[in-house]
Order: C-alpha cells, then sequence, then structure tokens
C-alpha cells in the first residue's frame, strides 16, 4: 500500500519548464489531480497510457482528498500538480493537513515561480545595485483577507521591488494607492506579464502612472503578474560579483584574506575529506589532501602506509600551509618537532569537522596564517579565531604588512617591539615608501610618514625601503620590496627584447616587478649571454653565474632529465634562484615561483629569507655580551648586532635566554666544553661571508669568549682575515652589585674558582692574594655539582684572613626572573646553596650592612661632612 501523494510544482505554464523531478514522478503517476484552469494541459502528455488524470477546478477540498485517498491506500502513485511553485499562493496546507487525517503523507517536488518566469520574459533582474536589494511578494486584498501590516503602501515605502499575484482585476486601484500612500513616483516602472511562458504570453510595459490605463486598453484582468520598481529598469549600475576586486571564498582580492601557497590538508575522516575539498577549490593549485583512509581522487593521497607524523615531516618544507581538519592538539603535536620561527615557519591552521571555527597556530603574519584562515572562513562560513596582539586591537602588524607586500624583513628582531609600540599608542616614524604607508596605514594617527632624516627623531621607527639609513633612537624595524631572486635559463641567442618581455610578463603575473628582485642568476654556460647580461644591467641588478656543479646539488620541485642531459644539471633556473636567494647559507630559502616555461625562456623566483644576507668575499664576528640574557640588560649595540648578523653562534643555555630575539636566524650551538669547535664554526661561517654574532652572558671580555676567539683569529693563518668586533656587556658583578646596593664602591677583585682551564694552585693564589687586600672580592663560578673543594677552602681563607664577621653576599642568577638573594657574615654564609650561576661577593673593611642592602662607604661623608 502507498501512503503518499506526491505534490508537484508544475511551472508557470510551459511544459518544458517542470523541473526534471516533477516530469519523473508525472511520468510514474497512476493518478494525476491537476488544476484545469491554470495547468498547461501539455504536462499531462509525461504520464503513462492509463494514467487517471482529473480536473480539480470543479471538486472541492474533500473530493480531492478522498480521491487521492482511495489511490494510496489502492497502492496507485498519485500526484496532485500544481502550478508554478507550491509554496506561494498553492493552498497546500489544508490538502497536507486533510490527506494527514486519513493517514496520507505528503512529499513535495519544487516548481518555477511565474515570478522568475516573468523576469525572464521580462530580460531583467529583480535585484539591482543601486536601486533595490530586495523582492516583495504579495497580493492585493480579495476574498482572503490581507493581515493589517502587510498593506502594499507599507511594502512600496521600502523601496524594494514588488511583485503583485492575484491582483490583475484591481490594477487601477493598486497603481493609485502606491502613489498617494506608499510614495512611488509616478514614472516608477511597472510591467504586467500575462500568462507567462504559454503561447498567448503578453508583456505590459509602462510606470506606475500609466500601467491600468495599458492594462485596461489590453483587456488584462487575471492570470497576470504586476512588477513595480526601479529595478525593473535599472541597467546602468553593474553587480560588484563579478567585479575584479570584488572577493568571495573562492575568487578573493581582500588583503586581509591573501594567501597564494600551496598547502597541505590532512583530513582523518570522511567527513573531514569531504570538508577537504571544498576548501581545496579555493586554494593554490599545487594544493593537496593527505587522508587517513584510501585516497578516493586525484587530489588525494592516502598516510595511512607512514603514518600522519612522517607524512608532515615530509611534506613540511613543500607547502606554504599545513591545515589539519581535526582537534587542534592533532596539528599541534603533528608541528612542533618541526617549528623554528616565525620568520620561517609555514602557516599552520586547525578547522574542526564542524567548520565552526578555523584556527591559525603558527605564523600568523608572515606565514599568513591569520589571513588565510580569514579566506577558509568566508568559504565555509566559519569564525577565523584570530589571537595575535595586533589584529585583536584593529591593527595591522607590520610584519604581516610586510608579507602581504610580499616584501622582505630585514631586522626581524625588532618586529616584536615595533608592533608592541604599535599597540601602546606610542608615535612611531615611517621612512621610505610613502605608497605603502599611505595604502597600508592610513586613519593610524601614531604612524607619521618623514622623511629619512627625521625617522632619527623618533624612539620607533619603520625604514621601508628608506634611502637615508637613519635608525629610531631605540629600535627600527627595516624593510624592503626587494625579496626575490630571479633564476633564468634560456636557449643560446635568445633575444633580449623575447627575455625582456618574458620577465616582465612572469613577474606580473605574480603581483611583481623589477622593483622586488634582488640579483639574478643562471649557469656559468651562459656569461656571455647578452640578453641576460644586458637585463642585469638595464635593471641595476646583481648577476650571479653558478657551475652545473653547484646547481646540480640544489633540489628543485621540477628538474629536467632533457636540461641534465645538455649541461649536467636538472635545473637551471630554479636552483640557480635558490642559490642566489642563500641556499646552503641562510634558513627559510624557498622557491617562490616554480619553473615558468615562456617559450625559449624558463624563469623561476626564489625567495630570500628574512634578515640580512652578506654574500660577497669575507664576513666578521661580533663578540657580544648579553648581561643576563635578558633584553632589558642588552645594551642597544648588542641588540642591533643580534638583529643584523646572518648567523648565531653561543652556548646552548644562552641561545635559550634570546630565543625570541634570534628566531628563524640559523644557529651554532654547543654545550660545555664545546668552545673550540664553536669558534671553528664561527669562523667558517665568518668566511663564507656571513656577520656571525659570538654571544657570551655577562662581558665578552671577562671569563668568556673574546680571547678565544682572537687565539683563533692570531694563530690560525685562514682567519686571520676575519674581522672581530667586540661588544661590551654587563658583567654579572655590576648586576649584582647593583641588585645588593652598592658593594663594590672603592674598587674591587674579581676572580673565577673554576679550574677547567686554570690550575687549581694558581686559583689558590689569587684568592690569597685578594684575600690578603682591602679590596671586596666578585667570586665568579664558584661551585659545580662535583667541583666544590675550591669554594671551601676559599671561605676558610676568607674566614681566616678577614675575620669570621666580614660581611658578604650572594645572588644567584643575578638580573633573571629566578633571581635570588643572600646577605650577612661569613660565619653563616649558606654554601650549600651556591652554584654555578652564583656570584659571591666577599665584603672588604669599608663595607657596610643595612637591612638587606650591602655598600662600601666612599669616604665623602669622613672628609667633607660638617657637623
Amino acid at each position: 500500500m502507498n501512503t503518499a501523494v506526491t505534490i508537484v510544482g508544475a511551472g508557470p505554464g510551459a511544459a518544458d519548464l517542470i523541473s526534471v523531478r516533477g516530469m519523473r514522478a508525472l511520468e510514474k503517476a497512476d493518478v494525476v489531480v491537476y488544476a484545469g484552469s491554470l495547468v498547461n494541459p501539455e504536462l499531462l502528455s509525461y504520464c503513462r497510457e492509463g494514467c487517471q488524470c482529473l480536473d480539480s477546478a470543479s471538486m472541492s477540498l474533500d473530493e480531492q482528498v478522498a480521491v487521492m485517498s482511495k489511490a494510496c491506500r489502492a497502492g496507485k502513485n498519485v500526484v496532485r500538480l500544481h502550478t508554478g511553485d507550491p509554496a506561494i499562493y498553492g493552498a497546500v496546507n489544508e490538502q497536507i493537513a486533510a490527506l494527514a487525517k486519513e493517514g496520507i503523507s505528503v512529499s513535495i517536488i519544487p516548481g518555477i515561480s511565474s515570478v522568475f518566469a516573468a523576469a525572464a520574459a521580462l530580460g531583467t533582474e529583480l535585484t539591482a545595485p543601486g536601486a533595490s536589494q530586495s523582492v516583495v511578494l504579495t497580493r492585493t486584498q480579495g476574498r482572503t483577507p490581507m493581515p493589517a501590516k502587510e498593506d502594499a503602501a507599507s511594502f512600496a515605502r521600502t523601496g524594494a521591488t514588488m511583485v503583485f499575484f492575484l491582483s490583475a482585476g484591481k490594477t487601477a486601484e493598486l497603481m493609485q494607492k502606491l502613489m498617494q500612500e506608499g510614495d512611488v513616483a509616478p514614472d516608477t516602472p511597472a510591467c504586467m506579464v500575462y500568462r507567462v511562458s504559454w503561447p498567448d504570453e503578453r508583456i505590459i510595459r509602462a510606470d506606475v502612472a500609466t500601467l491600468a490605463e495599458k492594462a485596461q486598453e489590453a483587456g488584462i484582468t487575471r492570470q497576470a503578474l504586476i512588477l513595480v520598481g526601479k529595478a525593473l529598469h535599472s541597467h546602468n549600475e553593474s553587480s560588484r560579483l563579478y567585479a575584479g576586486d570584488f572577493s568571495h571564498g573562492y575568487r578573493n582580492s581582500i588583503a586581509d584574506e591573501s594567501f597564494d601557497g600551496p598547502c597541505a590538508i590532512y583530513a582523518f575522516t570522511a567527513k573531514g575529506v569531504s570538508l577537504a575539498h571544498t576548501l581545496l577549490s579555493a586554494l593554490n593549485p599545487a594544493s593537496r589532501i593527505y587522508c587517513a583512509g584510501k585516497a578516493q581522487a586525484d587530489t588525494e593521497q592516502s598516510f595511512a602506509g607512514i603514518g600522519l607524523k612522517n607524512q608532515v615531516a615530509k611534506n613540511w618544507a613543500q607547502y606554504a600551509a599545513h591545515i589539519f581538519i581535526g582537534a587542534c592538539g592533532i596539528a599541534v603535536r603533528s608541528s612542533c618537532p618541526h617549528l623554528k620561527g616565525k620568520t620561517v615557519d609555514p602557516a599552520v591552521i586547525s578547522i574542526p569537522e564542524n567548520a565552526g571555527h578555523v584556527i591559525p597556530i603558527v605564523s600568523g603574519h608572515i606565514g599568513g596564517a591569520n589571513r588565510l584562515a580569514r579566506r577558509l572562513a568566508r568559504i565555509t562560513g566559519a569564525e577565523a579565531v584570530i589571537s595575535t596582539a595586533t589584529d585583536v586591537n584593529g591593527l595591522p602588524g607590520f610584519d604581516d604588512i610586510a608579507a602581504r607586500e610580499k616584501a622582505r624583513i630585514l631586522t626581524p628582531g625588532t618586529i616584536k617591539a615595533l608592533n608592541a609600540a604599535l599597540i601602546e599608542g606610542r608615535d612611531i616614524a615611517f621612512a621610505g615608501d610613502q605608497a605603502v604607508c599611505e595604502r597600508c596605514f592610513a586613519g593610524i594617527p601614531q604612524i607619521h610618514f618623514v622623511s629619512g632624516a627625521e625617522a632619527a627623531e623618533y624612539d620607533y621607527a619603520v625604514l621601508w625601503d628608506s634611502p637615508s639609513g637613519t635608525r629610531g633612537k631605540k629600535f627600527s624595524l627595516e624593510i624592503t620590496k626587494e625579496a626575490f631572486t630571479l633564476g633564468i635559463g634560456c636557449r643560446r641567442g635568445v633575444s633580449f627584447e623575447a627575455l625582456l618581455s618574458a620577465c616582465e610578463r612572469f613577474l606580473a603575473e605574480q603581483g611583481l616587478s623589477k622593483d622586488n628582485i634582488a640579483s639574478i642568476a643562471s649557469c656559468d654556460v651562459k656569461k656571455d649571454e647578452e640578453a641576460i647580461l644586458r637585463l642585469a644591467e638595464e635593471w641595476g641588478k646583481p648577476l650571479a653565474f653558478y657551475t652545473a656543479e653547484e646547481l646540480a646539488a640544489v633540489p628543485v620541485p621540477t628538474p629536467s632529465r632533457m636540461v641534465q642531459e645538455k649541461i649536467s644539471t636538472p635545473s637551471v633556473c630554479e636552483a640557480a634562484s635558490l642559490l642566489s636567494a642563500g641556499y646552503g647559507a641562510s634558513s627559510g630559502v624557498r622557491i617562490h615561483t616554480k619553473k615558468t616555461i615562456m617559450g625559449d625562456i624558463t624563469l623561476a623566483l626564489g625567495q630570500l629569507p628574512h634578515g640580512r644576507t652578506q654574500r660577497k668575499g669575507k664576513g666578521c664576528i661580533i663578540v657580544a655580551g648579553l648581561g643576563s640574557g635578558s633584553e632589558r640588560h642588552c645594551t642597544p649595540e648588542v641588540t642591533e648586532a643580534l638583529e643584523q648578523c646572518d648567523v648565531v653562534a653561543g652556548y646552548t643555555n644562552y641561545l635559550k635566554l634570546i630565543g625570541d630575539r634570534i628566531a628563524g636566524k640559523p644557529i651554532i650551538q654547543t654545550g660545555m666544553r664545546g668552545e673550540i669547535e664553536r669558534c671553528r664554526q664561527a669562523f667558517a661561517a665568518a668566511m663564507e661571508g656571513n656577520t656571525v654574532c659570538m654571544v657570551c652572558s655577562g662581558d665578552p671580555g671577562i671569563l668568556a669568549m673574546a680571547g678565544l676567539i682572537y687565539e683563533f683569529k692570531i694563530k690560525e693563518e685562514q682567519y686571520r682575515d676575519v674581522q672581530i668586533r667586540v661588544l661590551p656587556g654587563i658583567t654579572a658583578a655590576s648586576i649584582a652589585a647593583a641588585r645588593l646596593g652598592a658593594p663594590l664602591q672603592n674598587g674591587f677583585c674579581l676572580v673565577s674558582l673554576s679550574d677547567l682551564l686554570i690550575p687549581a694552585d694558581e686559583v689558590r693564589r689569587n684568592i690569597q692574594s685578594c684575600a690578603k687586600s682591602d679590596l671586596p672580592i666578585a667570586i665568579y663560578n664558584p661551585a659545580g655539582r662535583k667541583r666544590r673543594d675550591l669554594l671551601a677552602e676559599s671561605l676558610e681563607i676568607f674566614r681566616t684572613v678577614r675575620g669570621e664577621d666580614t660581611l658578604c653576599a650572594y645572588v644567584k642568577n643575578a638580573g633573571r626572573q629566578d633571581e635570588k638573594v643572600w646577605t650577612g657574615k661569613l660565619c653563616d654564609f649558606p654554601a650549600d646553596e651556591v652554584d654555578m650561576s652564583t656570584l659571591i661577593i666577599i665584603g672588604g673593611p669599608r663595607t657596610c650592612l643595612a637591612g638587606n642592602v650591602l655598600y662600601e662607604a666612599r669616604g665623602y661623608m669622613e672628609k667633607y661632612r660638617q657637623d
């Protein structure tokens, strides 16, 4: 027994305007009940032979329901065929309710409403920019009363396009009401469409003032729609939908949502894979889906065989973004082993399977995770969960703007300081590219466009290709548009005009120009290629040539067997662009645009890493003192050196103290007793043209690395041409003394108890000599976990020579967060609490203790005080 009736929308009239689903329902029907006065009888031709077709025009509701119910109970397929779409003035609710009482359910197949057929017949939109963005479907009052608030005049006052059903017999009354009560201008377009899509269709085009008269002349009083509104004749103003600068999820030109790099999407369930395909259509064509199950499409690849961990490791450097569809923790755990720093890390994003939120986790600004998150949120209708400080304060981060502008940050170490100054409302100078300043920072009153020289008057400055090089008093963020290297391959004898045209078109396709190119590179067999030489000369760019052996050693995304056979390297343009960008010497070097073939020319773009690079001749070593390691104890000179250097070298624990300030830079690190190897690596990096910053705690010339660096320079002939520069730091004795008060006021002895490099007997002699003087003693490296004998001996020497009541103190981890202080007498000194991070001060005869303040009497009071 069949217990369902199918209500089918027949469409506006024409037999071929019924839906395919509606047509198939008629083909299968045993009984069809149709409105003979409104439904085109041609539609019944879709019914099979033997189908019973009943005209409902003469039937009451009860009669219709009885016929349909009986047929259903007999197991027949029943169709109720309505004109237009059943949802609009279709009187279906009472049929559904009556059938329900008989135990009969209903399914509905929609149809094309006459309103849309009328718009098509008129050749117009019902919504048009600048005219109307809303459509009201209504009627005038007849035997069916209208609700009080649904008055035609009220709808008219909104300015929406109005479509009136069942109102043709009251056209004159309606038009008068619209003009007199609805504030509709007499010349507002008004149309009438009679029996739209039927063979006898008629159209009347008029305005509100004349439509009634024309309808009367035509004799139309029923089966016609009336349409009123400015949109009907609005053809002058274009929609924004297809404008070049109009953005949506799949064609996006919004700066806040710009992201053009390839993405890896990781999905773990069928639902996740489905969401991944939705995202994929709006991403770079090189993007790919990696799924936990079996791959079902060409754009999918299963990681079931190697596991997610290995797949992410394999993909990490190949993609600009990694999108995980699943729990946020999966994204975090999968990414953590590969993270190096904000200037080199790709974007990492997490999206739950329900697509409710898009969460950027890593590299929100430079890597573009925030922009990509907004883009994906637009596609899915999700909320982008942005947490970076500038964004949540409604401000453009300087590093984010640099990434949007495809620029290169030369001093990434100052990003944090400049963005913090922006958030705090401090005045910031912007010198250099005025167009960037106006385009990206308009309306931010604290950012002032100035000349290069004027930037020196501000504490904070952004220098965007600023020719003067003048820096702010405290922090300067230096940025350049020259962020790319152009690799060129070509056939012998290519013309300069052809090469120039190809390069200009190639760069334009990436949204770039010659101003964004830092250097040009090719294979050394092209050293005499006139077109390449002339291009470099006219563009004013450095030109480098590399041997086939050098090029062949560089892994590239699109190697060529043919090129390999001809010149013994599988790549020219890609490998040359990478080498020119510093591949092998700097982290963060990558291909921006793969090999592009343009006739006889191949071109590729390498992307320079953020930070300065120096590749010509020998570099230098800067030995810099970090003080306690805290940013506030670093001198401006040392801070600048960290910003501008190419490589940072140091003891592992010291590098951890400055990790956020050197993020993204190549690092040379060794542990305790690795000083020799550290120096060798530092000199090797300098010999390659790098500026190497060798960091030390405290001051580099006090129990640190400066002396060893000079030993290498003087004793190793190959290093003699490497420039050495020492930058002082605040030594632990000064930091500890300031914390205690002024215990070193009259001069002091500085001695180390470490016998790792100095014989223990020499250390004992030093302590004996110091103890016999009247000077306070600052003791470095007092004791390790196993090395404690010299500390015990030294304390005993001081107690013997200076007495048990000698004032003394220690400061552990001076200047750091876990700093600890003790003051008292030598007889009470807690030797067991001392370690290698402790600085001990033994007082002299002038040392005083007031509360916890340890200080030395300077002598002024005794000599100059007058009572």
